[in-house]
């Protein structure tokens, strides 16, 4: 009696594998906006007043910021990760 029922919650469960993709593709496809709006949020190329300097100030202060070393190079490299991982996420 008990090897049948799980036997068959086995089986029904099995057949929901055909449907495991959804859930990773739902998240990607609520995450990939959320990068986009970092990305521009640091530096948008296409507004005259934007620039990553706030970003650069961020990563170099050890006081406020992270003191990280080659806050430049880390900055636009964030910058070029937030924009490139909604394309290329999937």
């Amino acid at each position: 009696m008990f090897c049948r029922l799980y036997q068959t919650v086995f089986y029904q469960l099995n057949k929901t594998r055909a449907l495991d993709f959804i859930a990773p593709v739902l998240l990607r496809l609520y995450l990939a906006p959320v990068f986009w709006v970092a990305a521009n949020n640091k530096w948008n190329p296409f507004d005259a007043d934007s620039s990553l300097n706030n970003t650069i100030a961020w990563f170099a202060n050890p006081d406020w910021g992270l003191g990280l070393p080659f806050p430049e190079l880390m900055a636009y490299l964030a910058w070029g990760l937030n924009i490139l991982v909604p394309f290329f996420w999937f």
